[in-house]
C-alpha cells in the first residue's frame, strides 16, 4: 500500500454546503488520514477547472486514486470517470460520494453532527479507494446473425427489420407454412383489413415498392437478402454463449421438394385421402397432400404423414410433372451459429372443451372466434357465409360468449386483453354483411383500451348488436329443433335469460403456444406464472430476457393485438441490432471470482445465480469447482452471499473493502445518538436515500450509509461485523422483493436478515437492532421515517455491549 496516493477533492457546491458543513475541519481531518497525497477544494469538480485540476494531478503522477465529494454524483460521476480514464488512470480507482443529499441537506439542523458524519463518509471513501484494484474491459466476439423462432406476423416483421439492417437472419417456424394465427384470422382490428399483412422491406428487392404495408405473398419477403426461411422446422438444442450460440434445427420431411414444386395442383386431384381441414375449422376437407390457400410461405405442397398411404398409393408421384414428390424424405438436423436469438412463438386459443358446460366439441354449432374467422373469410370454407356447422344452414341468431377460460381462476385468471375486440370485430362484420342477423354478446366487462377501440363498441351498439352483462352458466341443445339455448343471468336487468341461438361463438382465453415450456428449457429462459415467457422487466425491457442475446417478441410474452405485436417486432430488432452491431460484446470485469482452494462440492452457487453464469467443473482432485463466466456474470454478488465457504468474491466489492468501509463509517461519531449502519443496494435502495436528501427530508446524523451492488451479496457474519465495528443498529435497504434489479437479490437478503436476527436473539441481542427494508426511489420519505424510527428504538434499548467491551 506504500505506493497508493489518494487525491481527495471537496466540492462545496457554490458554497451551499460550506454554510452547513465546516470545510476547514473536513480539510484538516482528511490531511491526517494516511495515504492522502493531495487535497483540493472548489465549487465543483465534475467539469471545468475543477475537473482539469484532477486530470493534471493524475498526469503529473501526484495521485493514483481519486475520491471526489460532489453535490451531483449521479450526473457528475460519469464525467469524472471518463476524464480520469482519458488521463491514464483506471476508471475503477475512483470513489464519488454525495455530501449534499446524504449529509448536508438531511442534517442541516445539526451542522456540527453533519460535519462529523462527513468526516466518516470521507474516511470510508478513502479507505475503500486504497483497496480498489484496476478493473479491465473485456471483449467477446459476437456474430452478426440472428435466429428468429416463430413465423407469425411478429416473427416475420422482426426478421425483415434485421435483414434490412444487414444481419444474417434465420427464421424458423414449426408449422408447414408461415403466418401463425394471422393466416387464419382473415382480418385484424383496428383497420379491419388483411390480417396477414406486414410492413414492406427496405431492402432492394426488385419490383417491390416500399409502401406502408404488404400482403406477405407480394412483399418480396422470401427474396430479401440474408434471410433464410425454415418452415416445418423446430429448435431442438441450443449451446454456447451470448454472441455465439450454436443452434440445432430439426427440419421435418415435407415429402415435396421445395425447389421442384410448381404448384400445378395435379397431386391433389388424384389423392384419394380426404380428412377434415383443421386450418378451416374442419368445415371442409383437404387431401393428404395439400397447401393452405391463400398460401403465405412457402408456396409448396406438403404431405400429411399421419394419413398418407405413401408407397401403397403413390398416385401423386405418378402425376407430378417435375418429380417433386419424394416419399422417402427423412427428418434432417442441421446446426448454425448465431449471435442472438429472438423468440416470437405467439399464442393459441384455450381448449374450450375443458369447460364441459359449454359443450365445445360436443355440439358442432358451438365454435370459437378463430373458427368463426374462417367462415367470415371469403377464402374460407363457407365463402364468407355464416352457417351452422351441423347442417350448413345460414345462422340467423349468433351469440358470443366472452371470457371462456379467461378471468377464471379455474383455468386462467388473467384477462387475455384482445378477446373483446375480436368479438366486437366479428360481430360488426357479421352485422355489416348480414344486417338481419340477430347478434348478442354475453360479457363480464367489455374492455376496449386501445386507440379507436371504443369506436367499435359504440358502432356495434348503433348497429343493433345486443349486449348482456353476464357469464353464461350453460349452453344447452334442444333435441327436437337442434337449436342452442344459452342460459345466462343479465346482471343489469337482474333476470335470467334463455337466449335462442343458431350459432354460439366462444371467445377463449389466449394461452401460450404449444411447446413453449420445452423451448424455454432448451433456451434456459424463464416462464412467468401464466405460462408465457417472462420478460426481464415488463415496464422498461419488455423484449429482453435476463440472458444476454436472447429476446422476446410479440405474443410470446402475452396476447397482443397486431399494432402492439408490430411495435414489439420493431423494438426487438433494434435491441438485437444494438447488441450485435459492432461484432463484439464489451463489458467490464466487475465479476465474481472463485478461490478454487476453498471451493467445495456444495453446488449452491450454480443454482443461485440468476444468470446461469456459474458452472461446475471436475478437477484433478476428483471434486467439483465452480467456474464463473465473465461474459454471463452481471456482478450482483448473490453467489458471494450464498457461498458457505467464502470461496467467491466480487471484484470491486471484496470483503476487505466492505469491512474497511464499515469500520470507517463507525469510527467517527460526533453525536450522542446510537450509530446506525445502513447497507443499501446500488439500485433502488440507494436511490431512496438519494431522494430523501433531494427533498431535504431530515433524519438523524448518526445514520451512515454504505452502498453494495445488491443486498444479495451480504452474508450473515457481516451483520455481526457491523455490530462489532460499533454499529448499534443495522438497516438493510434493498429493492422491492418482486422488483429486484438482480431478480432474487432482495429475497436472498431477507432470508439472511431473518437468520441473523435469530442468531442475535441467541446471543442475547435484541433482534430489532437489525431490520430489512424494501424501497424504490420515490420512497425517500419512508427511508427518513425508518431511520428516525430505528434511532428512537435504539435509544430505548440502550447501548449495545458486546463481548470484549465494545
Amino acid at each position: 500500500m506504500d505506493d497508493v496516493k489518494v487525491g481527495v477533492f471537496l466540492s462545496d457546491c457554490g458554497k451551499q454546503l460550506s454554510e452547513i458543513l465546516d470545510f476547514n475541519a473536513l480539510t484538516d481531518y482528511v490531511k491526517s488520514v494516511s495515504g492522502v497525497a493531495m487535497i483540493g477544494r472548489s465549487s465543483e469538480f465534475w467539469r471545468g477547472e475543477g475537473l482539469q485540476f484532477i486530470v493534471d494531478a493524475i498526469k503529473g503522477g501526484k495521485i493514483n486514486r481519486v475520491v471526489v465529494a460532489e453535490s451531483l454524483p449521479k450526473l457528475s460521476e460519469v464525467n469524472i470517470v471518463q476524464a480520469v480514464e482519458k488521463a491514464g488512470l483506471n476508471p475503477y480507482l475512483v470513489e464519488v460520494i454525495d455530501l449534499k443529499d446524504h449529509c448536508a441537506w438531511p442534517h442541516r439542523g445539526t451542522p456540527s453532527e453533519a460535519t462529523e458524519k462527513a468526516k466518516a463518509m470521507l474516511l470510508a471513501a478513502i479507505e475503500r479507494a486504497k483497496l480498489l484494484e484496476p478493473i479491465e474491459k473485456l471483449e467477446f466476439p459476437a456474430l452478426k446473425s440472428v435466429l428468429v423462432i416463430g413465423g407469425g406476423i411478429a416473427g416475420m416483421q422482426t426478421a425483415i427489420d434485421l435483414a434490412d439492417l444487414g444481419f444474417e437472419v434465420h427464421l424458423v417456424e414449426k408449422a408447414p407454412f408461415l403466418g401463425g394465427l394471422a393466416a387464419r384470422a382473415g382480418r385484424f382490428f383496428p383497420t379491419d383489413d388483411c390480417a396477414i399483412c406486414i410492413q414492406s422491406p427496405a431492402s432492394d428487392v426488385k419490383t417491390i415498392t416500399h409502401t406502408s404495408k404488404k400482403c406477405v405473398y407480394r412483399s418480396g419477403f422470401s427474396a430479401i437478402p440474408n434471410l433464410n426461411i425454415l418452415a416445418n422446422s423446430k429448435v431442438v438444442g441450443v449451446e454456447g454463449v451470448p454472441g455465439n450460440y450454436k443452434v440445432t434445427i430439426e427440419k421435418k420431411p415435407r415429402y415435396v421438394n421445395e425447389l421442384k414444386c410448381v404448384r400445378c395442383d395435379l397431386c391433389t386431384t388424384v389423392c384419394p385421402v380426404e380428412v377434415p381441414d383443421e386450418y378451416n375449422a374442419k368445415l371442409k376437407t383437404r387431401k393428404a397432400i395439400y397447401m393452405n390457400i391463400p398460401n403465405v410461405h412457402p408456396p409448396v405442397y406438403i404431405i400429411d404423414e399421419s394419413v398418407c398411404k405413401f408407397h401403397d398409393c403413390a398416385k401423386c408421384v405418378e402425376v407430378c410433372p417435375t418429380a417433386a414428390i419424394e416419399l422417402d424424405q427423412k427428418s434432417e438436423r442441421s446446426t448454425m451459429n448465431v449471435g442472438g436469438i429472438i423468440v416470437a412463438t405467439g399464442f393459441r386459443e384455450f381448449d374450450s372443451s375443458i369447460i364441459k358446460e359449454y359443450h365445445y366439441g360436443d355440439y358442432p354449432d358451438v365454435v370459437t372466434n378463430l373458427e368463426l374467422a374462417r367462415m367470415i373469410d371469403g377464402f374460407g370454407p363457407t365463402g364468407g357465409v355464416i352457417v351452422r356447422p351441423s347442417d350448413r344452414k345460414p345462422a340467423k341468431k349468433v351469440v358470443f360468449v366472452q371470457c371462456v377460460g379467461s378471468r377464471d381462476r379455474r383455468y386462467n385468471p388473467y384477462c387475455s386483453s384482445i378477446c373483446c375486440m375480436i368479438s366486437l370485430k366479428h360481430a360488426a362484420l357479421i352485422k355489416s354483411a348480414y344486417p338481419g342477423t340477430d347478434v348478442t354478446i354475453c360479457y363480464i366487462d367489455i374492455r376496449t383500451p386501445g386507440r379507436e377501440h371504443e369506436d367499435y363498441y359504440e358502432r356495434a351498439r348503433e348497429m343493433g348488436i345486443k349486449f348482456v352483462k353476464g357469464r353464461p352458466t350453460e349452453i344447452l341443445r334442444d333435441p327436437e329443433t337442434n337449436r342452442l339455448i344459452v342460459d345466462v343471468e343479465d346482471a343489469l336487468a337482474k333476470k335470467f335469460l334463455e337466449i335462442d341461438a343458431d350459432l354460439v361463438v366462444l371467445a377463449p382465453a389466449m394461452v401460450p403456444a404449444e411447446g413453449t415450456k420445452e423451448l424455454a428449457e432448451i433456451l434456459g429462459i424463464e416462464l412467468d406464472k401464466d405460462g408465457f415467457f417472462k420478460e426481464y422487466n415488463a415496464k422498461l425491457r419488455p423484449t429482453e430476457t435476463k440472458l444476454r442475446g436472447i429476446y422476446l417478441c410479440g405474443g410470446a410474452t402475452f396476447p397482443k393485438d397486431a399494432p402492439t405485436a408490430s411495435l414489439h417486432a420493431h423494438s426487438v430488432a433494434i435491441k438485437a441490432a444494438k447488441f450485435l452491431i459492432t461484432g463484439k460484446i464489451i463489458k467490464d470485469q466487475r465479476t465474481a471470482v472463485v478461490h478454487e482452494d476453498y471451493c467445495g462440492d456444495c453446488e449452491f452457487c450454480p443454482v443461485t445465480c440468476p444468470y446461469g453464469a456459474i458452472s461446475l467443473e471436475p478437477t484433478s482432485e476428483d471434486h467439483l469447482v465452480a467456474r464463473i463466466s465473465d461474459l454471463l456474470c452481471e456482478g450482483c454478488g448473490i453467489c458471494v452471499g450464498t457461498c458457505p465457504l467464502n470461496a467467491i468474491e466480487l471484484r470491486h466489492s471484496r470483503p476487505n473493502q466492505m469491512l474497511a468501509q464499515m469500520k470507517a463509517l463507525m469510527s467517527v461519531n460526533g453525536t450522542s445518538k446510537p450509530l446506525v449502519l445502513v447497507i443499501c443496494c446500488s439500485e433502488c435502495g440507494h436511490t431512496a436515500v438519494d431522494s430523501s436528501g433531494m427533498a431535504m427530508m431530515q433524519y438523524p446524523a448518526n445514520v451512515r450509509v454504505m452502498k453494495v451492488p445488491c443486498t444479495g451479496i451480504l452474508q450473515v457474519h457481516q451483520f455481526l461485523e457491523a455490530f462489532k465495528a460499533g454499529a448499534q443498529g443495522v438497516m438493510v435497504v434493498g429493492c422491492k422483493s418482486d422488483g429486484c434489479h438482480y431478480e432474487v437479490g432482495s429475497q436472498k437478503a431477507e432470508k439472511k436478515v431473518e437468520l441473523a436476527r435469530i442468531l442475535l436473539k441467541e446471543y442475547g441481542i435484541d433482534p430489532e437492532r437489525l431490520k430489512m427494508f424494501n424501497m424504490v426511489f420515490i420512497e425517500g420519505n419512508k427511508f427518513a421515517e425508518a431511520a428516525q424510527t430505528m434511532t428512537e428504538r435504539l435509544e430505548k434499548l440502550g447501548s449495545l455491549q458486546l463481548m470484549g467491551g465494545s
